[in-house]
């Protein structure tokens, strides 16, 4: 009877580690701001994800110089508000400048549609 008690502690014991370590390692990953960089590390626009998860979708398509993370950026002086579609979503977007976001949002990519044009922060 010992025995099976001990097994069950350590069951449990582990099932709780387990769960501890998966949520450390999301929360430390998670992040709804994708914040893209130019060459020389400077931000140029911040998209702002209703959730990690679309985040994680749309950097994995991005390229190297995009990243998703918990905070935006700071600093931004334009903004603009797109649609996605599919999934039907509204993206806040964020441009380091008034320059910036009207070159960015002068063509938008097929299922990309511009709802509010560009404006200061």
């Amino acid at each position: 009877m010992q025995l099976i008690v001990r097994l069950s502690i350590v069951a449990a014991m582990a099932v709780l580690a387990a769960g501890c370590a998966s949520t450390a390692t999301t929360t430390a990953s998670a992040g709804k701001h994708l914040v893209y960089r130019d060459g020389s590390g400077n931000v140029i626009r911040v998209f702002s994800y209703p959730d990690d998860a679309l985040c994680r979708r749309v950097e994995s398509m991005a390229g190297r110089g995009a990243q998703c993370q918990r905070e935006p950026a700071p600093g931004m002086q334009a903004r603009a508000t797109l649609r996605y579609n599919p999934p039907g979503v509204l993206v806040e977007g964020h441009y380091a400048d008034m320059a910036r976001c009207m070159t960015d949002t002068a063509t938008m990519s097929p299922g990309v549609q511009l709802i509010n044009a560009c404006e200061a922060q």
